[in-house]
């Protein structure tokens, strides 16, 4: 089994934390205490257990690795110790989801840091549907790619519908269907507002998603969507304090780490551009899939994306860690005095020190089968909408499906 856990602690604390990564291999979840290279044992982690005391607080390594892995999308179960002052920690980690250790690591205590690492252990991937530049199909990428890998591939699947434009929201359900679900305060916007009658209480996180097939029998296997609010502009803008926006960070990560509990495959539909909603995606992500068409500006949006991906997660990256998909190909004659756009476009990405092995092989054709029309009114199964449940040629079923399989095995769910 790949690394569990890594142990953050301060130095008073080593005996506890010796006491837990015992406890954690015990149950067949591998733990690791100590580091040379902190943030590759970090990223090589399936969480991070943050032991929480005055001594761990004033320990600037502890911050760090607080830090880096709220940067790089890895769930923090927290471990409290002694009191400390929250004010002190609140900047990196929420303590209202921390587990109570004041009167020792009794043996329910143990139980609960087991149980809790084993979740994440086993827990599904999240995986941020992304590109700096716009145009791209991102949005109906997203909707038909996944639809695949549901319904051929047997993956349960989420949406988080985080573009204020919520083109995915409008893509699958009807404008009553969306005015419901905001009226009862359930979208993601009900997400990042922490107080008040908008916000949602975070023990409703789970319940928020909206079932997009609606097909009896899928037990388990479901498609299903947070529905997305254009009220998300006001985190794109400077209008929310320091203070919501940390609340809001936590609150989606929140959010995120019970989804994935839940689901195979977290799938975060982002807007196009660098904002506070694309640092939550990124630090929420263990993957991103960067849609681009087939034209001479892709690679310049790729560089883009790297760049902006590389300063949310404040380390060098790995190409590993993207999947490039070709979209809109042959969509009208592309040779022109011997010019392809589209081999051209394949092979520059596929030259590019950093993006060429990030490159699929599969690419989507470009058809009107790939709707990117809203829908105005009731549908009785939203699936129905994507191009696997139409009368679609078979073509287009088939490389949606093999981007799928790729995307998948490069994510590591």
């Amino acid at each position: 089994m790949a690394i569990a856990a890594y142990l953050s602690y301060g130095a008073e604390d080593s005996a506890a934390a010796r006491d837990i990564a015992r406890e954690l291999e015990a149950h067949g979840l591998p733990a690791t205490l100590t580091a040379v290279d902190r943030a590759q044992a970090i990223l090589d982690a399936r969480c991070l257990v943050a032991l929480i005391s005055p001594g761990a607080e004033a320990d600037e390594a502890a911050a760090r690795d607080l830090a880096f892995a709220i940067a790089n999308g890895k769930p923090i179960v927290p471990v409290l110790l002694k009191d400390v002052s929250a004010e002190g920690v609140r900047p990196v980690l929420d303590l209202q989801n921390r587990l109570d250790a004041r009167e020792g690591l009794s043996n329910p205590v143990l139980s609960a840091i087991v149980a809790r690492v084993r979740a994440f252990a086993e827990a599904g991937r999240t995986i941020a549907m992304l590109n700096i530049k716009g145009g791209v199909g991102k949005t109906v990428l997203a909707a038909n790619v996944f639809a695949a890998a549901h319904l051929e591939l047997g993956k349960s699947v989420c949406f988080i519908d985080l573009d204020p434009q919520h083109n995915l929201s409008q893509f699958f359900l009807p404008p009553e269907e969306r005015n419901r679900v905001r009226a009862d305060a359930m979208t993601i916007y009900s997400v990042f507002i922490a107080k008040g009658p908008l916000s949602t209480p975070r023990e409703n996180f789970a319940r928020m998603p909206v079932q997009l097939n609606r097909a009896r029998g899928m037990g388990k296997q479901r498609f299903d969507l947070v529905v997305g609010d254009e009220r998300l502009f006001e985190f794109t803008l400077d209008g929310r304090t320091e203070r919501e926006r940390a609340d809001a960070l936590s609150r989606f990560h929140d959010l995120v780490a019970q989804l994935r509990a839940k689901y195979d495959l977290v799938v975060i539909d982002v807007n196009p551009c660098a904002t506070f909603l694309t640092r939550c995606a990124v630090t929420a992500s263990d993957h991103i899939v960067a849609p681009v068409r087939p034209e001479k500006y892709s690679l310049t949006g790729l560089n883009m994306l790297e760049q902006v991906t590389r300063q949310i997660r404040g380390r060098p990256l790995k190409s590993s860690e993207f999947s490039v998909l070709l979209n809109g190909v042959a969509d009208r004659p592309r040779t022109r005095g011997g010019y392809d756009v589209d081999q051209a476009t394949r092979e520059e990405i596929a030259a590019a020190p950093f993006f060429g092995s990030a490159l699929l092989g599969p690419a989507i054709p470009y058809t009107t089968h790939l709707r990117t029309t809203p829908i105005d009114r009731y549908v009785v199964n939203p699936i129905s909408l994507t191009a696997m449940k139409q009368f679609a040629q078979r073509m287009l079923k088939e490389s949606l499906a093999s981007a799928a399989i790729d995307i998948i095995k490069r994510a590591g769910a």
